[in-house]
Formats: C-alpha cells, structure tokens, sequence
C-alpha cells in the first residue's frame, strides 16, 4: 500500500514537472533559445519517467535522461542569464563544462561522477546568481536555486533524520516529490526571470542609444 503510494506521488510529480517544463519551454523558445531547449529536455526526462519500465536496461536509460535534463536545465538558464549580460567568456565556458560531463559520464567512477554532477551544479548555481543579484532579480536567483537543488542534493536513504519517522520507500519518495516540486518551481520563476531581464537589458540599450 505504502509502496503504490509512493509510486502514484512520485507520478504526480513527474506530471506536474513535465507540463510545467515543456510550458515554460515554449513560451521561451522566442527569445531564449538555450533554456527553452534545456526546459524542453527536462519536461520530457519527466514524463518519460512516469512510465514503467519493463526492464532494468530501461530503467538505467531512465535514470541517465532524468540526470541529463537535470543537469542542462540549469546550466542553460544561467547559459542564457549571462549571455545576455554580455559575459559570453562565461557563457561558454558553463556550456562546454556541462557538454563535456554529459559525454565523460560513462567513464567517471561513482565518487568521481557525483563530485562533478555537485561542481556544476555549483557552477549553474553561482553563475545565476551573480548575474541575478547584481541585477536585482529575485525570481532569476529563486529560480536558479530551486533548478540547481538536485544536483546538490543526493539522497541518503536510511541514514538521515527522514528515514527513522517512515520507511525507505517513502522517504525516498518523499525527497524525490520535494525535488519535482522544487524544479517546477523553478521552471515557473526562471521564465519570468528571463522575461524581465531582458526587458531591462533592452531598456539600457535604448538609454544608452538616446
């Protein structure tokens, strides 16, 4: 019972990421080609994990799809904070770096993969931030953190404080749920974000022009 619980929770979740994603990805693709393709990737890792897989050569392909769009969304929002910013250095640096792990992962040991996975993660996070809070954009830097949160987050299932007030299954499923809502968020507060800055961006352009 716990466990199909879990399971229709975790579904849920996955839902309501994949239709804010891919929302949020199309109301981008205008003016912000980079997140709109990296909200795009994480809304369809979400609703693929909503299916089942049959076997664990699928579940391991679902599991690299999910980490994939997790990873990109937030390095191409903040790809884009800086860009516009006119820090392209920057920009191109954070691309390679998570281009670069997406194709190295395969040969990364475990403790290697996960202390890469939390450097850029850091990286998105920073970058977005330095650019929002000099900026004054409270919705960029809420954004930034709440799509940075499941690269820096991992998980202990079992260990932590969670896991002695319920079982494994549903703690575990409890993180996931936060993290899902935590990414919506930021799907939600990062397409704002992006809107008004370059708004202002373009309102400086055109002080400066007059």
């Amino acid at each position: 019972m716990a466990s199909s619980v879990t399971q229709w929770v975790t579904s849920c979740s996955n839902i309501v990421l994949s239709v804010t994603a891919l929302c949020s990805s199309y109301r981008l693709f205008k003016d912000h080609r980079a997140p709109s393709v990296g909200l795009f990737l994480l809304g369809l890792s979400a609703a693929a994990c909503v299916l089942q897989p049959s076997s664990s050569q699928l579940t391991a392909l679902q599991r690299e799809a999910e980490w994939a769009g997790e990873l990109l969304a937030p390095a191409l929002v903040s790809f884009d904070f800086l860009w516009l910013s006119q820090d392209h250095n920057t920009a191109h640096i954070l691309l390679c770096g998570s281009c670069l792990l997406l194709g190295l992962c395969d040969w990364l040991s475990a403790d290697a993969f996960s202390v890469m996975t939390c450097c850029l993660g850091l990286s998105s996070l920073s970058c977005c931030l330095m650019v929002c809070l000099f900026a004054g954009n409270a919705l960029g830097a809420l954004g930034g953190v709440a799509l940075s949160l499941p690269l820096l987050v991992t998980p202990q299932v079992g260990t932590n404080t969670l896991a002695l007030l319920m079982s494994p299954a549903a703690s575990e499923g409890l993180m996931k749920w936060v993290l899902k809502g935590a990414l919506s968020i930021g799907c939600w507060a990062s397409t704002r974000a992006l809107g008004k800055f370059l708004l202002d961006v373009t309102d400086q352009c055109n002080i400066s022009i007059e």
